[in-house]
């Protein structure tokens, strides 16, 4: 059995923290529009655990995989991104754009690096799946569609195939499998939206 030990630097977890808070805050913009800050502590543990999650298992299997490929692995912030996750949060803001940062790696191979980008959207695509199953079996709960909904919307989001996203890094590695990929993520998007 092949044992992964995981590391994090405390740099490290202060990025994610900060990103996991954003993220979090795109996902509460996203369940009301008319939310305000005082509405906020509403919020159920549900809809908190969803978004978290979401986010950080996106990241985390980015990093699993690339330490498991014996690569340097680590999240980062960066500025830009930070900032137009935050203006993101703002419930008026009809565009959302979640990109704190990204796992940054140390790795030349091409397939192996295409592999790392692609495990993240595939984590959400099957999230949103396993949220949009249980909706199936009841519709009332609306947690479980907000759960589908996000994790298809935050894999479509990272499929598209320009800048730092993952959807270039997998676009440039093997069209097929993106292609696949990103018709995956819309018909599942449609199918949480009929």
């Amino acid at each position: 059995m092949l044992l992964l030990k995981i590391k994090f630097s405390k740099l490290e977890i202060l990025h994610l923290a900060i990103a996991t808070i954003l993220v979090t805050a795109v996902g509460l913009s996203l369940e009301n529009s008319s939310l305000s800050l005082y509405n906020y502590r509403n919020i159920s543990w549900q809809f908190l655990i969803i978004f978290v999650s979401a986010f950080l298992v996106h990241e985390l299997a980015h990093k699993l995989l690339a330490q498991f490929y014996g690569s340097w692995a680590e999240f980062r912030t960066n500025t830009y991104g930070l900032l137009v996750t935050a203006v993101s949060a703002i419930p008026i803001i009809p565009f959302k754009f979640i990109a704190p940062g990204a796992v940054v790696i140390d790795l030349s191979d091409r397939s192996k690096f295409g592999r790392v980008a692609f495990i993240g959207p595939l984590t959400n695509l099957i999230m949103s799946f396993a949220f949009f199953i249980l909706l199936s079996y009841n519709p009332f709960i609306r947690y479980l569609y907000i759960g589908a909904l996000f994790n298809a919307w935050i894999a479509i989001f990272n499929l598209f195939p320009f800048g730092a996203l993952d959807g270039q890094k997998i676009f440039s590695w093997n069209k097929i499998v993106w292609i696949s990929m990103m018709a995956c993520a819309m018909g599942l998007f449609v199918m949480i939206n009929s």
